[in-house]
């Protein structure tokens, strides 16, 4: 008989809902038949789709219990308002979100990351606040990120992806509750972040931009945490903790997605306001306006796109 492989580390089903008599069951045996691999497939899909909508709040429990909660009043005083503000910017371009507002936490992990996930679930590392000092504008960058793969339904189409019957045949034995359906804690252990695409992640930065313009953040903040990113992987003094975001398969370079957020910076400004990465200079109509030094523990070049950010919303405004 198979034994389910237990490691360290490794997302794993385990036999579920077992006090449920209407367990439906399907196993490895069945993988040769093309039509029960069809069906198991659907079933699947049909499992994602409920928790990407009617079964979104049962899969938000999950993901609590999957991660653990921090429940730190001031990082989560500080998520709620980026939530209420960029829940009004996105409505701006995407009125769908009043519809479907999303669901929202703060889990332990020390490192650099976030995730959005099947039905507007949003997740954001510890180490996300303690990265920017629980500073707003920084902390919303990353926020509008994970809201536009929420908004472009890239993590459903993922999931959609990977997670089928190829991805479910490494595993023992799976079982579908008595409403057909995977159950929600096994979802939890698998979607988060899955099958999201080099593409996507681009596609999330330019939306992310317009979000943060249109929720009143300062659209230098984007860029500037891009180059708090490579100023740290650089020095080495955060390794480890980026091992997610500059993964070079599913993500673009940290440069490039610093250069392309200040190449937005620019456009916004209606072309008045650049940031010379080299240099560090802020220039206006071409001229150089200020070179930032490094103050607190920000350097020049980082608050160099503060600057500029809050330039270009002036330039923007007239």
């Amino acid at each position: 008989s198979r034994k389910l492989l237990l490691t360290a580390g490794v997302l794993m089903l385990s036999v579920f809902l077992v006090n449920t008599p209407n367990v439906e069951a399907f196993s490895l045996g069945k993988l040769g038949n093309a039509v029960d691999t069809v069906k198991e497939q659907e079933q699947i899909k049909k499992s994602l789709d409920y928790y990407e909508n009617d079964g979104r709040n049962e899969l938000f429990v999950e993901l609590k219990k999957s991660d653990g909660v921090n429940n730190n009043v001031q990082h989560n005083q500080t998520l709620d308002n980026i939530m209420k503000k960029l829940s009004i910017g996105v409505a701006k371009s995407d009125p769908s979100i009043t519809s479907k507002p999303y669901n929202y936490f703060i889990n332990p992990q020390e490192a650099f990351n976030a995730y959005c996930t099947l039905g507007h679930n949003i997740s954001v590392n510890t180490g996300v606040f303690y990265f920017f000092d629980n500073h707003e504008d920084r902390v919303a960058a990353v926020v509008a990120h994970e809201m536009a793969h929420g908004q472009k339904s890239h993590p459903i189409e993922g999931a959609k992806k990977k997670m089928t019957v190829d991805l479910v045949s490494k595993l023992a034995v799976v079982g579908l509750n008595n409403k057909g359906l995977l159950a929600a804690d096994v979802v939890a252990n698998q979607v988060k972040t899955v099958g999201v695409t080099k593409k996507n992640e681009t596609e999330a930065d330019i939306v992310a931009f317009v979000y943060m313009a249109d929720a009143g953040y300062n659209v230098g903040a984007p860029a500037a945490v891009w180059q708090r990113v490579i100023e740290k992987s650089v020095a080495g003094s955060s390794k480890g903790i980026f091992d997610d975001i500059l993964n070079p398969s599913t993500h673009p370079g940290d440069k490039s997605r610093r250069d392309a957020y200040s190449k937005q910076l620019t456009e916004y400004s209606n072309k008045k306001v650049v940031v010379d990465s080299s240099t560090g200079e802020v220039k206006v109509n071409g001229r150089v306006f200020l070179k930032p030094v490094s103050a607190g523990n920000m350097s020049g070049p980082e608050r160099s796109y503060l600057v500029a950010g809050n330039l270009a919303r002036a330039y923007h405004d007239n």
